[in-house]
C-alpha cells in the first residue's frame, strides 16, 4: 500500500514545524554533543554520543556504513501553501496556546558507560571479531574522559549441554585448546577472560547477570548465533539484562558474510533455491565491499586492568577433554590459536587455491580440509577466508580464476544453510525440510547401523572413510557425501541417524551445514539430490581412489590387492582368496538397494 500523503507543513516524523519547535525550545539544556571517530577498517565517521540524553542504539557492524545525510531544513513556508494561525496550530497538533502551561518532556535517562563486557562463544579469536570490536571501541571511547574503562571477556564452558547437542568430545577439545590460545592473546592486551561453568544452558542466564553485576559492568556484548536453542537462550540471557536500569545488550550480525535477514528474493521471502540465492549474495558483494571489509584486534585495556583483575590473569583453564582419539595425532592436525588458522589459510591460498576447481574431489590432498576445523568452530572468520581469495584473484569475486570461484561457492553453500536455519528452524529441531518425507518407512535393521559406523560395511571406500572420522575427527567433503548417501539409499536408514552419528565425531561438526549435507543425500532437504538418483560406491572408488592409496591406508586387511581387486575384492577374487581377507562381504547389492529405496519414495509420494 502506498504511504499515505502527509499534511502541508507536517515533517517526515509526523510534526509540525512549530510542534517541533516548541519540543526543541523545552529540551535546550538538554543537547546532545556527539564526537566523530573514525573506526578502524573503515573511513566512515561514526557519532560517538557523549551527552546524558543519548539514546542506546545497538551497535552493529561500522565497517562500510554509510554516514547519513543531514536532514533538510523544515517549516518555511512554501510557495502556494497558505500560513496558518498559532491557535489552529495548537488545536491540531494539542499544544497550548499563548497562557496556558507548558508540560516539558522528560528527558531520557543518562546512558553511562561502565566496563564493557564480551561473551564468547563460537567466536575464539581477535581478528575480525564484529562484537568483541564493538565492545573494545566502546570500552575505549567511555574511558577517554579520563575515567578509568575496562573491556572483560567471558566464556561459559557447558559441557553437558555440549554433549546434549551431540557435540564431539574431540570437538570440545579442540575448543578448550583454542579458549587457551584466546586468553595468552588476550593477556598480551591486559583484556581479563573470565571463565564460568554452567551446568545446563538454563544456567546461563544467571551467570551472566551476576557477572554484570560483580564487574560493573553496563553493555554486554556479543555474536548472533542462529539456532533454535541458541536463540532462546540469547533471549534469555537479555531478557534478564534489560531489567536492570543502566545494562545494554548488543547483539552483531557476524557469523556470516551478509547476515541472512539481508537476502530476500525479489518476493520478500527467504530463499528456498540456492542459485538464487547464491546470484543475490554474490552481487551484494561485489557492490557492496564493506560485506568484506576485516576489523582490526581490539585495543588494550589500561595496565593497571591486570592488578584489578589479577584473579581472573591467574586463573588456569581446562586445557583438554577426553577423548578416545590419538591426543599426540590430534593435536599435530589440528593446533590451535588464531595464528595457526591464519598460515593454514595462507598456505592454502598461495597453493591449491588456483587449482580448487581440479582438485577438490581428491581425497588425498588436505587442502580447504585443513581450513574447515577453524572455520566451523569460528578460529576464522568466513570473512577473512573470501577476502583471502579475493585478494588472490585481482580483487575479483564474480570473475576470474576458475579455483577461487569454486571455493568461494562453498562458503556461499555454507552461508545458505545458516539462512534456511533462520527461516526454517525446524531443522534445528530433528525434522525434515520437507516434510512429507516423514513418511518414509526406515529401515530399522540396528545391525547395518552399526556395520556402517565401524567401517565393516564391505564396500572398501566406504569402510575407509568411516574409520578415518572414527581414529582422526574428519573425513574429505567428497567421502562424507558418498557415506552419506549409502547409508541412506542403499542401506534405507533413516538419515537423521547419520546426521547425528557425524555430528558425535566431527572435529569440525556444523549443524546448518551437516544437516544440509545430509538432507540433499536423503533427498528431504531445501537442495536435494533427486530421490531416484544415488552414488555408486564402487564407481565413485576407481574415481576417488584410482590407485588404491587411500583405503590401503585405512583398510589395511586390503593392502596386498592389485589396483583392480581393492576396489570390489568380493568380486574381483575367488570365494577363498576373499575368505583369507577378514573382511565383510557386501551387506547389500547396491542396484537392489537402490531399487529398493526408490520403491518406498514413490510410495510415499502417492500417500501424501
Amino acid at each position: 500500500m502506498p504511504p499515505k500523503k502527509r499534511p502541508a507543513g507536517e515533517d517526515v516524523n509526523g510534526e509540525e514545524p512549530k510542534k517541533r519547535a516548541a519540543t526543541a525550545a523545552s529540551t535546550t539544556s538538554a543537547t546532545t554533543k556527539s564526537v566523530s571517530i573514525n573506526l578502524p577498517g573503515t573511513n566512515t565517521a561514526t557519532n560517538v554520543s557523549t551527552s546524558s540524553t543519548a539514546a542506546a542504539k545497538p551497535a552493529f557492524r561500522a565497517a562500510g556504513a554509510a554516514t547519513p545525510k543531514p536532514a533538510p531544513a523544515r517549516g518555511a513556508p512554501k510557495p502556494g501553501i497558505r500560513k496558518v494561525s498559532a491557535a489552529a496550530v495548537a488545536s491540531r497538533t494539542k499544544l497550548p496556546v499563548a497562557g496556558a502551561a507548558v508540560i516539558k518532556k522528560e528527558a531520557p535517562p543518562p546512558i553511562i558507560t561502565k566496563n564493557t563486557l564480551m561473551w564468547f562463544r563460537n567466536d575464539l579469536r581477535l581478528q575480525d571479531n564484529g562484537a568483541l570490536h564493538a565492545a573494545s571501541e566502546r570500552a575505549r571511547m567511555a574511558g577517554s574522559g579520563g575515567d578509568k574503562r575496562y573491556l572483560i571477556g567471558l566464556f561459559i564452558i557447558s559441557t553437558q549441554d555440549w554433549v546434549d547437542h551431540n557435540e564431539a568430545s574431540v570437538k570440545i577439545d579442540f575448543w578448550l585448546r583454542n579458549l587457551v590460545a584466546l586468553k595468552r592473546s588476550l593477556d598480551k592486551l591486559h583484556i581479563p577472560l573470565i571463565v564460568e561453568r554452567a551446568s545446563s544452558e538454563a544456567d546461563v542466564a544467571r551467570i551472566v547477570e551476576s557477572i554484570v553485576k560483580t564487574k560493573d559492568v553496563s553493555h554486554v556484548f556479543w555474536n548472533t548465533e542462529y539456532l533454535a536453542d541458541e536463540t532462546a537462550r540469547d533471549a534469555a540471557v537479555k531478557q534478564a539484562l534489560e531489567k536492570h536500569p543502566g545494562v545494554y545488550v548488543e547483539a552483531l550480525e557476524d557469523q556470516s558474510i551478509v547476515p541472512p535477514s539481508e537476502i530476500k528474493s525479489k518476493t520478500g521471502e527467504a530463499y528456498t533455491s540456492f542459485v538464487g540465492f547464491n546470484n543475490t549474495w554474490r552481487t551484494l558483494v561485489e557492490t557492496n565491499r564493506h560485506f568484506l571489509d576485516l576489523l582490526p584486534v581490539p585495543k588494550a585495556n589500561p595496565l593497571e586492568a591486570k592488578q584489578i583483575f589479577s584473579a581472573h590473569f591467574n586463573e588456569a583453564l581446562p586445557t583438554t577433554y577426553p577423548h578416545s582419539l590419538d591426543r599426540t595425532e590430534i593435536d599435530h592436525l589440528y593446533p590451535a590459536g588464531e595464528e595457526v588458522a591464519h598460515q593454514k589459510l595462507q598456505t592454502f591460498v598461495q597453493g591449491s587455491l588456483q587449482n580448487y576447481h581440479i582438485t577438490r574431489d581428491c581425497i588425498h590432498e588436505e587442502g580447504t580440509m585443513a581450513l574447515i576445523p577453524y572455520l566451523s568452530n569460528g578460529i576464522l572468520s568466513a570473512r577473512q577466508c573470501v577476502a583471502a581469495a579475493r585478494a588472490s584473484n585481482d580483487n575479483k569475486i564474480l570473475v576470474g580464476s576458475e579455483g577461487v570461484q569454486a571455493w568461494i561457492k562453498e562458503i556461499i553453500w555454507r552461508e545458505f544453510y545458516r539462512h534456511i536455519a533462520v527461516f526454517f528452524p525446524r531443522i534445528c529441531k530433528n525434522q525434515p525440510f520437507n516434510l512429507i518425507t516423514e513418511n518414509i518407512r526406515w529401515s530399522s535393521e540396528e545391525r547395518k547401523f552399526t556395520m556402517w559406523c565401524q567401517g565393516m560395511t564391505g564396500y572398501p571406500l566406504i569402510d575407509a572413510s568411516m574409520r578415518q572420522l572414527n581414529a582422526t575427527g574428519s573425513m574429505h567433503n567428497r567421502l562424507r557425501t558418498l557415506a552419506a548417501c549409502f547409508l541412506v539409499k542403499d542401506l534405507l536408514i533413516n538419515w537423521q541417524k547419520g546426521e547425528k552419528y557425524f555430528m558425535q565425531h566431527l572435529i569440525d561438526g556444523d549443524l546448518p551445514s551437516n544437516n544440509g549435507s545430509w538432507q540433499w543425500c536423503a533427498s528431504t532437504g531445501v537442495e536435494c539430490q533427486p530421490y531416484f538418483r544415488s552414488l555408486n560406491p564402487v564407481q565413485l572408488s576407481h574415481k576417488f581412489d584410482p590407485n588404491g592409496e587411500y583405503i590401503r591406508r585405512w583398510v589395511p586387511e586390503l593392502k596386498g590387492l592389485s589396483e583392480k581387486q581393492i576396489h570390489d575384492p568380493y568380486h574381483a577374487l575367488s570365494a577363498k582368496e576373499f575368505a583369507r581377507l577378514s573382511y565383510p562381504k557386501p551387506i547389500v547389492d547396491h542396484a537392489d538397494a537402490k531399487k529398493k529405496f526408490v520403491d518406498e519414495y514413490k510410495r510415499m509420494l502417492i500417500q501424501k
